[in-house]
């Protein structure tokens, strides 16, 4: 599904098995497998504008290991990726996305910049990260469509979601070495008690929401552009990588 920009509301998100019938700015509907099974909520706050929100849940991950047909495929997707960055809407997009990012104040640049442009930069030396199947499928979704993306544990979500601008001084730690990121102004997915707690964001997320070899279901949010085509593309990089989650990790 995708939110589009301010004021939507609260809506459902679907499951990996709901298949999107129609949306606009003032309502969604879907069809699902599971009739009943729409206790996914989110919500964006009203300050946020320009945003499209692609999301997702995924369940039934399992930690396989690579094996020959994973490693042709990822090997594909990444010539695939690196012919896609070199087209000038690639640049036009980074650019785009950074200026989304100021919107609430923040400073996407130094170590700071959108999760995609450092995969572009690992790209272009030829040393892509891999760490296990779904991150490396969410990882090459990302640098290819010029999107960040965040992949998230849903036992983090008991209450749904919430997109908003972070809050001065708030911040949360994103590796096991304890370094943390400074949330003020940037565009935060909140989980925990009362959707209050950051968890992921378009730059890094948290240790706390990040996926591990014991999870098995999980939410991804892809932080698009809410105007012109963008819109369209947001939601074929959650299709791609709900495709791609489903073939090579469930």
């Amino acid at each position: 599904m995708v939110l589009y920009r301010e004021k939507f509301g609260t809506v459902p998100v679907p499951r990996s098995d709901a298949k999107l019938v129609r949306i606009t700015r003032q309502s969604a509907k879907y069809q699902f497998n599971q009739p009943n099974d729409r206790n996914f909520m989110i919500s964006l706050e009203n300050e946020i504008t320009e945003l499209a929100l692609g999301a997702l849940t995924v369940a039934g991950l399992k930690n396989q290991p690579y094996d020959a047909g994973f490693e042709n495929w990822f090997a594909d997707q990444l010539e695939q990726a690196k012919r896609a960055v070199a087209e000038p809407w690639w640049e036009e997009r980074r650019n785009a996305v950074r200026a989304l990012l100021r919107k609430g104040g923040f400073k996407p640049s130094g170590r700071s910049k959108p999760a995609q442009e450092y995969l572009l930069r690992c790209l272009s030396e030829e040393n892509f990260p891999r760490v296990n199947r779904a991150v490396d499928c969410l990882n090459i979704v990302s640098v290819r469509t010029g999107f960040p993306i965040s992949l998230l544990k849903k036992d983090c979500f008991p209450e749904g979601a919430k997109v908003r601008f972070g809050q001065p001084g708030e911040s949360y730690v994103f590796n096991s070495v304890g370094h943390e990121l400074d949330l003020s102004g940037l565009i935060c997915v909140c989980g925990g008690d009362l959707r209050s707690k950051p968890v992921g964001t378009p730059v890094k997320d948290s240790l706390a929401g990040k996926i591990d070899e014991e999870t098995s279901d999980v939410v991804f949010f892809v932080y698009g552009l809410g105007h012109g085509a963008g819109q369209n593309d947001v939601e074929a990089a959650a299709a791609e990588l709900q495709e791609s989650l489903q073939r090579w990790c469930c």
